[in-house]
């Protein structure tokens, strides 16, 4: 189970620096006026964002509890 939360902590950051990225992404678009590509970057974060939260769900649900007990 310890693999399984270092697997969780990986996809995390993964999922952190797009979020990051689309964030700016989006903000950008906006200031130059590109709305439609601003929309469907923000569309995008929130799939990010849906996915962080639900991997950390995950990680406080089953991951975590069972790693400690692991040990």
């Amino acid at each position: 189970m310890t693999r399984d939360a270092a697997l969780i902590i990986a996809a995390q950051k993964v999922e952190h620096y797009e979020i990051a990225t689309y964030g700016g992404l989006a903000q950008l678009a906006i200031t130059m006026g590109h709305d439609k590509v601003a929309d469907l970057l923000e569309q995008t974060l929130q799939e990010e964002e849906d996915t962080d939260y639900e991997l950390t769900e995950i990680a406080e649900t089953y991951i975590n509890f069972d790693a400690i007990h692991e040990s």
